[in-house]
């Protein structure tokens, strides 16, 4: 499995500490612990920041953050903060270089517009960053809303943070950035949690020279390369014909397949059109569980006993082929085990698909699976 990164140009990077985030709550307490503490500098990636009271607060940190000389820079997706102008224009008046990733409007190519930037990313002097599928608002936060997504996401040290803000370069300057030099990394926590070290961490980027391809390409090769266990976690679960049947493929070679998605979806469309693959993975040993109650919105998996992959991609299309995403490959079994402890709590309040009970649904539910399915490159 530790071959994985090389063969994609994805070396380890050995040498990091790593706190394990078990929900939205804790990556935005996280965020904002790192934001109150920010000395030199703030770079930033979000795909929803929603002007509520969550949205609010981290706004707030990041002005105040301004005032006392900390340098602040970010990226929000337009379309993904869509409504969120008033929120937004109190960062530009301030004077934080805040830029919009392919706004919206009717001048605009279909085909720009539909390439979004889905990144969860916060880094803050240089030394500690915040990754994870959590967005900055209320509907992420179960403190605040006690109907929120279910997420994950971690806070890092070590040298993955000078990579990660090598990164953000890339997506700033292709968002029309000026140049900029990134702040040193200092020895001084941030966050004060339980920190496991030392830790090896891949960067899986998007926006690196092998494009969008890098998020599937890395997902796919995990999955051929797994011998024993295979335990994915996602909100939007919508598998291609490939990624099908290197499921199959793993579930036939005695690999132990599960896959945790939400019963109740924010999007009714995007679950219709994931469900059209369930027969097929049911008819090849590959377990299936809805989880209840609250959404699912994890982007997560665990690879037999030691790799966790936690980050901002959906195993769709969208993400697989035309959105910005960022994922980070853990190697290490305590950070494994604790994500697969996570899982396995979800999936203790989950509905198993059973083969036979699902092959005898309505008719009219299979044909609107298909018909979703049929529309799966544009959800």
């Amino acid at each position: 499995m530790m071959r994985s990164g090389h063969r994609l140009g994805l070396p380890l990077r050995d040498g990091n500490a790593l706190c394990l985030l078990d929900s939205g709550s804790a990556i935005l307490a996280a965020t904002k612990d790192l934001l109150r503490g920010a000395r030199h500098s703030i770079l930033f990636e979000i795909y929803i920041w929603a002007e509520d009271e969550v949205g609010r607060e981290i706004a707030r940190l990041m002005l105040e953050a301004k005032q006392r000389g900390v340098e602040v820079r970010g990226i929000v997706d337009d379309f993904g903060s869509w409504g969120s102008d008033a929120l937004l224009s109190k960062l530009d008046e301030a004077g934080i270089p805040l830029l919009r990733y392919h706004p919206v409007g009717p001048w605009r190519r279909f085909g720009i517009m539909n390439r979004r930037n889905h990144r969860k990313l916060l880094i803050c002097d240089g030394s500690e960053a915040v990754v994870g599928s959590a967005n900055w608002g209320d509907d992420y936060d179960h403190l605040v809303n006690p109907n929120a997504f279910l997420d994950e996401g971690v806070v890092l040290q070590g040298p993955i943070v000078r990579d990660l803000g090598e990164d953000f370069q890339k997506v700033w300057r292709r968002a029309g950035g000026a140049a900029f030099a990134l702040a040193g990394g200092s020895e001084a926590a941030i966050y004060s949690g339980f920190w496991i070290a030392p830790i090896s961490v891949q960067l899986v980027t998007s926006a690196g020279r092998r494009g969008t391809r890098a998020i599937r390409q890395h997902l796919r090769l995990m999955i051929s390369q797994a011998q024993k266990e295979l335990l994915i976690a996602n909100a939007y679960f919508v598998p291609g014909v490939r990624l099908t049947r290197l499921l199959c493929r793993a579930a036939a070679r005695g690999v132990a397949v599960r896959i945790l998605v939400p019963g109740r979806s924010d999007s009714g469309f995007v679950q219709a059109a994931g469900r059209a693959s369930y027969g097929k993975l049911l008819e090849c040993g590959v377990r299936i569980f809805e989880r209840q109650g609250r959404m699912l919105h994890s982007k997560a998996a665990v690879f037999d006993d030691g790799v966790a992959i936690v980050g901002s991609g959906n195993l769709d299309p969208r993400s697989f082929r035309w959105n910005l995403e960022l994922n980070l490959a853990i190697h290490h079994s305590g950070a494994a085990g604790a994500l697969r402890s996570i899982f396995e709590s979800y999936q203790a309040e989950s509905v198993e698909i059973q083969a036979l009970a699902w092959a005898k649904r309505p008719w009219w539910r299979r044909a609107y699976e298909q018909f979703a399915y049929r529309f799966r490159w544009l959800l």
